[in-house]
C-alpha cells in the first residue's frame, strides 16, 4: 500500500513539474538570427518613454544599449526577463554603467501607454536614469523586433507569444550581444560592454 502512494505520488510530482515547465515555455519562440553588421540607428521610428519624452534609437549614438522586448500583463515571463536586463546593467562596472542605456519595448502599445509603463517601471523599482519603457506604432515595434530577431505573436486572449531575448548594441547601434533565455549568465556580455567603452569614458 505505501508502495502504491509513494509511486502515485511520484506521477503527480512529475506531472506538476512537466506542467509547471510547459506553462514557463509555452509561450516562448526562438530567437532568430540576425546580421550584426545592420545598425539600428538608421531606424527613424520616434519612441516615447514611461516619463512621455520622445526618443529616437540614434540619440543613444556612442553609447551602448541594452534592449529588451516584453509587455506589461506578462506576469511570469517578463518580470523574469526585464529582471535578466538589470542583472546585465548592474554587472557592468560602475563607470561604465553610467553610459549604459536600457530601453524595455513594449510588444503591447495598445495597452501599454506611457503612464501605464510609468507605473510599471515605478513597480519594478526602475524608474532610474538610463532606464527607458518604451512603446511606439505597432509597425515600428515590428520593425524593430525584426531586426532584433524576436519572434512575437499576440494570442486570442490578449497575451503573447514571444522571444526571450536581452540584446546588447554596440556605439553604432549594431547587434553585439545576444542573450536568449531566462535567468541566463549575464557575465559574458557584461565583460564585453566594460572592455568595449571603458577606455571611452576615462
Amino acid at each position: 500500500m505505501k508502495t502504491t502512494i509513494a509511486i502515485l505520488f511520484l506521477v503527480l510530482m512529475s506531472t506538476a513539474t512537466h506542467a509547471q515547465h510547459g506553462h514557463q515555455n509555452h509561450n516562448a519562440l526562438k530567437a532568430e538570427d540576425v546580421k550584426h553588421s545592420h545598425s539600428l540607428y538608421h531606424l527613424d521610428a520616434e519612441w516615447t518613454d514611461h516619463r512621455g519624452e520622445k526618443i529616437t534609437l540614434s540619440r543613444f549614438s556612442g553609447e551602448p544599449v541594452i534592449v529588451v522586448m516584453f509587455y506589461g500583463n506578462c506576469t511570469e515571463v517578463c518580470p523574469i526577463l526585464i529582471q535578466d536586463a538589470w542583472r546585465l546593467y548592474s554587472s557592468v562596472s560602475e563607470d561604465v554603467r553610467a553610459v549604459v542605456n536600457v530601453m524595455a519595448v513594449t510588444f503591447d502599445p495598445e495597452n501599454d501607454t506611457p503612464s501605464v509603463l510609468k507605473q510599471y517601471a515605478e513597480y519594478e523599482q526602475l524608474d532610474i536614469p538610463g532606464w527607458h519603457f518604451v512603446t511606439a506604432e505597432p509597425a515600428e515595434i515590428r520593425e524593430l523586433a525584426m531586426l532584433l530577431g524576436v519572434q512575437f505573436s499576440q494570442k486570442s486572449d490578449g497575451h503573447f507569444s514571444h522571444s526571450n531575448l536581452v540584446t546588447v548594441l554596440d556605439g553604432e547601434g549594431k547587434n553585439a550581444r545576444r542573450v536568449e533565455g531566462l535567468g541566463r549568465d549575464m557575465k559574458h556580455a557584461a565583460e564585453w560592454i566594460n572592455e568595449h567603452f571603458k577606455q571611452e569614458i576615462n
